[in-house]
């Protein structure tokens, strides 16, 4: 006998239940078409970041074996292309969780709006990543100075 979760989310086969369409007021509307609009500009952003990432990348990928460098330089580029895919992925969720959030409240839908916090949340998590990634760096930079 299989047993109901009243804390899963719903699937998306689902039927609604007569009654339960989400309403929004318009001005809650309006605060998250703008919260989305947020979202999808700061995305914009990281994709223009993510560009020069990846120029500045190949740039000392060029630089450092030229320079003799040798592996060291080649090292740091990997690493900074690890990084590149990390805030690609990053800014694709928060993307996605800006075009789910406005695609459920305009259309009074809650699927929609559940994808766009599960693509949030995996645009925190990854966020949180890369800081851990950022931390274990300048501490690493600090032992070395010392």
């Amino acid at each position: 006998m299989e047993e109901h979760n009243p804390f899963a989310p719903p699937s998306a086969t689902a039927d609604r239940p007569e009654g339960t369409a989400l309403v929004f007021s318009p001005e809650g509307a309006r605060i998250v078409s703008s919260l989305a609009t947020w979202m999808r500009t700061l995305s914009i952003i990281y994709y223009i970041g993510l560009a020069l990432m990846l120029v500045a990348t190949c740039g000392a990928v060029a630089t450092a074996s030229s320079a003799g460098m040798g592996g060291a330089g080649f090292i740091a580029a990997i690493a900074m292309l690890v990084v590149v895919v990390l805030i690609g992925m990053a800014a694709t969720w928060l993307r996605s969780a800006g075009t789910d959030f406005e695609r459920g409240v305009f259309s009074d839908d809650e699927f929609p709006i559940g994808q766009g916090f599960r693509s949030l949340r995996a645009y925190l998590i990854m966020f949180g990543i890369i800081g851990i990634l950022g931390l274990l760096s300048n501490i690493k930079t600090a032992l070395e100075v010392m």
